[in-house]
């Protein structure tokens, strides 16, 4: 029994020490990995390439350790050893086309361009036509840079493999790298040939590698051609739907929508989606003329109802961002009551329900009504949640107006508790920590506004972010009153009490001059002038806080707002542009950049979406 038992423990004991032998292998292993790249970025060529040919030698499959020590080698000028390397390794794996390839890079460092070409042209002659076999060796290319000879690869790789399609997407990519816009948008579109679920993947590619005018006009040409070639597919219609719409051409959209529509009997669904695209880029006129489409086929058809409700919300939203007058939003009310008389008040039409209740409350002053509205959807049996909580969150927002802040604190807490963790349950904590702001509980505000800072949407993380600070910048000491004063002039002007507002903001700057609130009572002054639509102050006040408080938090929002201005409302298109410039250059963190981007891109007249 004690024989066995010892012999238990020897072989324990041997185990362990061979654990321990190569525990410490492994360890001196790493770090002489460590100090060979520690040489390497010191640039002690001589020293790192001594580590890493016993660490190659070590380990012979490295691809790592083999790219390090030819990169001593090559920053040597120690071609006569790279070269050795590189067919050694040749030797050990000749099914690798990597080694091959690189005893032509050292070539053509060395200015022997012809043995280097040679060596290329040969490659080609025997690569083997098998799919992996050619996509090595076209990587292999790219990896030196060779990107003519990658394209070669691929191109003698059809021909081999008798596949005009194969490696669409590889081409296309390196057609792009070099900046040959026809050869690459004709491989993208290969790419949905053979594929056509890649459909998205290829748009998102093609946005951003298209800029101008001309790329646009190069891709509606081949897509056209491609959808003749293959009639039978949907997915070129789609891209040329997509395509007029980032060109803002939507008569043309709703062409090729309403061909799509009818062939694969999609009953008005395509259009009706092309309406919802034109109404969500401000493209009012062209939304209402979709839905206009979808009712022509009739009431007997599933969108019809959705049809008549979003165009009456398409004419709602361009009446509203233009100048529109008291009679323009009682017709508007007419209208929504007898869209309500003809389909009823129910959960299916919850959402024009919302919109009277929206229009009467924050236009009409039609308060009554509204809130009996709002009640109506959030009582509704079986009515979509996510809509009930909106409403519960406009209808916090009337009672705000109204300054029944209790009220709005408990629809706010309703929703918040409702949507723990979730978007709305967020957006409402954010409106109850805002109104404890107005009321000047700023440490309970504060604290909430803390948790929001990580929330999941970004919009609101950088509203709480921004409003925290304001508290925490205003409330170092115990006078906390021109904090408050702001606070107050900040809920007057959510009140629509625009006079009020700026006698509040006025008062802080006479009771406590060069305040540190000073860029934030600009700002707001800014926002007061751009709603009563004197747009010259507004831009005024937005060019101060630019100039003389750019770096504060403020910087970004006012530059932003301001070229919304020159763009939207003055008419000043270049002076628009140099702000967005200034933007991307100054604020590339910016919750705004990328809009700016967009805009940009809009005014240079590269593309719309």
């Amino acid at each position: 029994m004690k024989e066995k038992i010892g012999l238990v423990i020897l072989k324990r004991n041997i185990l362990l020490f061979i654990c321990m032998l190569l525990l410490s292998n492994t360890y001196a292993q790493q770090a002489e990995e460590e100090l060979a790249a520690q040489f390497l970025a010191n640039k002690e060529y001589g020293k790192a390439a001594n580590m890493y040919e016993k660490l190659l030698n070590d380990n012979q499959r490295s691809i790592y350790f083999y790219d390090n020590l030819l990169k001593c080698y090559l920053s040597q000028n120690n071609f006569s050893d790279a070269q050795k390397l590189a067919k050694k390794q040749s030797r050990r794996f000749d099914q690798n086309p990597f080694y091959l390839v690189d005893q032509g890079y050292i070539l053509n460092l060395q200015n022997e361009q012809k043995k280097a070409k040679d060596l290329f042209d040969n490659l080609l002659k025997k690569v083997a036509p098998n799919e992996m076999a050619i996509y090595d060796l076209a990587k292999a290319f790219e990896k030196r840079n060779e990107k003519n000879y990658a394209i070669e690869s691929y191109v003698i790789g059809r021909k081999l493999m008798h596949n005009d399609l194969a490696f669409a997407n590889e081409m296309a990519g390196l057609y792009n790298d070099m900046h040959q816009i026809p050869n690459m948008v004709e491989e993208y579109l290969n790419v949905l040939v053979a594929d056509e679920s890649y459909q998205d993947e290829v748009q998102g590619f093609l946005q951003n590698a298209l800029q101008s005018k001309e790329d646009y006009e190069l891709l509606k040409q081949a897509l056209n051609k491609k959808a003749k070639q293959y009639a039978d597919k949907s997915c070129f219609p789609e891209m040329l739907i997509w395509l007029h719409v980032q060109r803002n051409e939507y008569d043309l959209a709703l062409m090729y929508a309403k061909s799509l529509d009818k062939k694969n009997k999609e009953r008005g669904r395509r259009i009706l989606e092309l309406g919802f695209m034109a109404n969500a880029n401000l493209q009012y006129d062209a939304a209402i003329n979709c839905y206009k489409q979808v009712q022509i086929l009739g009431a007997n058809f599933p969108y019809y109802s959705y049809a008549k409700n979003s165009e009456l919300e398409a004419r709602t939203n361009k009446i509203l961002a233009g100048n529109y007058t008291n009679e323009d939003l009682k017709q508007l009310e007419i209208e929504y009551k007898n869209l309500l008389n003809e389909f009823g008040r129910n959960t299916e039409t919850a959402n024009t329900l919302r919109s009277l209740a929206k229009l009467q409350a924050f236009y009409l002053n039609n308060y009554k009504e509204a809130i009996s509205n709002y009640e109506e959807i959030i009582q509704m049996p079986r009515v979509d949640r996510n809509l009930q909580a909106e409403c519960k969150l406009e209808l916090g927002d009337f009672y705000l107006m109204r300054n029944d802040v209790w009220e709005a604190m408990l629809l706010y807490g309703q929703v918040d508790k409702d949507f723990l963790q979730e978007p709305l349950g967020q957006e409402a904590k954010f409106r109850n920590a805002k109104l404890s702001y107005y009321l000047g509980e700023f440490e309970w505000a504060k604290a909430q506004l803390d948790i929001l800072k990580t929330a999941t949407t970004q919009l609101i993380a950088n509203n709480a972010l921004e409003l925290s600070l304001l508290i925490q910048d205003n409330t170092v000491d115990s006078n906390t009153e021109p904090l408050s004063l702001f606070a107050q002039a900040d809920l007057n002007y959510v009140q629509n009490n625009d006079e009020i507002a700026l006698q509040k903001l006025d008062s802080i700057g006479i009771l406590f001059p060069k305040h540190s609130l000073s860029d934030e009572i600009i700002f707001k002054k800014a926002q007061l002038f751009e709603r009563k639509k004197d747009f010259l102050n507004a831009a005024k006040y937005y060019e101060i806080v630019v100039n003389e408080y750019g770096s504060d938090i403020l910087g970004d929002n006012a530059l932003y707002n301001l070229a919304l201005l020159y763009q939207n409302k003055l008419n000043k298109p270049e002076d628009a542009k140099k702000c967005y410039e200034k933007f991307i250059d100054n604020y590339p963190g910016s919750f705004f950049l990328s809009d700016c981007r967009k805009q940009y891109r809009l005014l240079r007249g590269d593309q719309i979406n």
